[in-house]
């Protein structure tokens, strides 16, 4: 628990001083000539203080405070801060929000806490290196978590037991449950299907046709080409959510129960994405998933569910025309189904179970490695082993620090900003969301996915016409405002694209780097301006987009993930300095 208390309170803080949630005349900042940051928090009349040593990354100006150096002191008596609600309660006097938003938050870090000490003792209990295990169990086992965001792990919902039974970290086989829905309830969409199921996807999901599969007490019940759609569900799911909402429809028959398929899955990062273990090129689902985790409901909108196709095979699209993408060997795990079903009024007055039941079907990396080429999660990058040393460094030491960042930003920056600038469209590719493709090591190119609300563009800028898209139900824009597609102000797109590849992805390696290899993160940023800068060179049409998105101008919009969870009044971007514009070494003339 210790490690773990050390970890959530550190980042914790991290954010709120980040952030600016904390007074200016309770803290007492001090660096040395190295750079080093000290920080003194006095709370409770001074009666109660916190200390701590650290940094402000380059990138996004971030504390990255380091664990053992938070320490507690009262009464005379000084502690190294491991209990991460303890720091949270001395520090709510001077935090915004109410007692509603203080509890929200609390139970959040608190079960965040609980489970990433959970997940460290699985982690430790084996020593393989995670860089060389086969890639679905290599996601499952990453522990760190979003290394920014306060709340990494908090799952809301998942009890232990739970958490233990169906968390990535440790590596559950896991069997969907089969659900056949009525037309009346359900709605499909695939690629060159529109409005239909893709049977091959569906028997590759069961691992042999539905008559062979599911008990044949149920299977005449529908036929094998009756008016119903085939849904899997998550096993937490139905015993917790979707078991007793469909009792009366079960009832009627127009959902029938069909029990469990053949294949075998296992949680990726996600939770609620598994990858089939059983057939390793057959689809992974995404599954609906009633708990919240760094923040967010896990459910599937269901515009967003038959949006899915339609985005995957539009961006397909773009991507096999433009020599770019083909050269470079960009992959995107296609999203090539998706099925919704939404209970009728007089079962779910409330609308509570929209989004409850939606599945969506993406392709697996396998199929698409060539020879010597394995892939890894882009988490895997910025992972400590259990000796507490970066699973990348044989990587590292075999092929030089300076030549690996500068294949690693080729392979994994390129394609994602290539996507805007040459065409229009914004991807969401943080970290769980790219694969890093690699020969032994050396970047090669990368995977993007998670396609069905995690992109972004505006009409009118776009290289090719808009998808025809199922709109955004206005209640869900009420309860989600930053969820949509369609937007109208450029630097609202390139700040999407930003915060995810350049704030998460980028910005957490370069600081990584500087800490654990000492690759100087202005070194860092300068080799990706100037990497960027010659790909402009090259593309005329990225050129053009650069200007038009304001790509390097002076400062962006992030958004501030510790304060939307605590304060209560509407919580716009912070504006942090573009870390593509370096002070030492400007960009001029064009006013990009």
């Amino acid at each position: 628990m210790e490690s773990a208390g050390r970890r959530v309170a550190a980042q914790m803080l991290g954010a709120f001083l980040t952030e600016a949630l904390l007074p200016p005349s309770r803290l007492s900042v001090s660096a040395d000539t190295a750079g080093q940051l000290s920080v003194s928090i006095r709370i409770a009349g001074g009666s109660i203080r916190y200390r701590a040593s650290g940094r402000r990354s380059f990138a996004y100006d971030r504390w990255l405070i380091e664990e053992e150096t938070l320490h507690r002191w009262e009464g005379g008596r000084e502690e190294i801060c491991s209990d991460p609600c303890l720091l949270l309660s001395d520090l709510k006097p001077e935090l915004p929000g109410d007692e509603g938003t203080f509890a929200r938050f609390s139970e959040e870090i608190a079960q965040t806490w609980t489970n990433h000490a959970t997940s460290l003792a699985c982690a430790f209990a084996g020593d393989e290196a995670l860089a060389e295990t086969p890639y679905d169990l290599c996601e499952a086992k990453l522990t760190d978590g979003h290394r920014y965001h306060p709340s990494f792990k908090s799952r809301v919902g998942f009890s232990p037991q739970d958490n233990r039974a169906y968390g990535p970290e440790f590596a559950n086989e896991l069997r969907p449950l089969w659900l056949a829905v009525h037309e009346d309830l359900a709605t499909s969409s695939a690629i060159g299907l529109p409005g239909r199921q893709d049977r091959q996807l569906l028997e590759a999901s069961w691992g042999g046709a539905v008559g062979e599969v599911f008990a044949p007490a149920h299977v005449p019940a529908i036929g094998d080409r009756a008016p119903f759609h085939y849904l899997p569900v998550h096993p937490w799911q139905w015993e917790r959510v979707i078991e007793a909402a469909t009792a009366p429809e079960r009832a009627a028959g127009r959902i029938v129960f069909l029990g469990q398929a053949r294949t075998r899955y296992l949680a990726q990062q996600s939770i609620r994405t598994l990858s089939c273990i059983s057939e390793p090129s057959a689809p992974s689902l995404k599954l609906a998933l009633s708990i919240h985790n760094t923040s967010t409901l896990r459910t599937l909108a269901p515009h967003t569910v038959l949006n899915a196709p339609t985005i995957s095979a539009w961006l397909d699209g773009l991507v096999r025309s433009d020599p770019f993408f083909r050269e470079a060997g960009t992959v995107l795990l296609l999203e090539r189904m998706g099925t919704t079903a939404t209970l009728p009024a007089r079962s779910d007055p409330a609308g509570r179970m929209r989004g409850a039941s939606g599945a969506i079907w993406r392709d697996p990396i396998h199929p698409y490695l060539r020879d010597a080429e394995r892939a890894a999660p882009f988490s895997l990058l910025t992972h400590l082993d259990t000796a507490g040393q970066p699973e990348i460094a044989p990587w590292i030491a075999a092929h030089g620090v300076a030549d690996w960042t500068q294949a690693l930003l080729r392979a994994a920056m390129l394609p994602v900003v290539h996507f805007l600038l040459a065409h229009g469209v914004a991807v969401e590719s943080h970290q769980q969301n790219m694969v890093l493709v690699h020969r032994d090591g050396r970047p090669a190119r990368v995977a993007l996915k998670d396609f069905h609300d995690g992109v972004r563009f505006i009409p009118e800028t776009l290289s090719s016409s808009r998808p025809a898209l199922a709109a955004t139900p206005e209640a869900h824009a009420r309860v989600n405002p930053n969820s949509y597609v369609e937007a109208k102000d450029p630097e609202d797109v390139r700040d999407f694209m930003f915060d995810a590849l350049f704030g998460v992805n980028l910005a957490e390696l370069a600081a990584f780097l500087h800490r654990y290899f000492g690759y100087e993160e202005r070194r860092f940023w300068r080799l990706a301006r100037d990497i960027l800068l010659g790909h402009l060179a090259d593309h005329p049409a990225a050129r053009q987009g650069a200007e038009r998105f304001r790509f390097f101008a002076p400062f962006v919009a992030v958004e501030d993930l510790a304060r939307r969870r605590i304060d209560n009044n509407p919580v716009p971007p912070r504006q942090v300095r573009n870390p593509l514009v370096m002070t030492d070494t400007p960009v001029g003339g064009s006013g990009l």
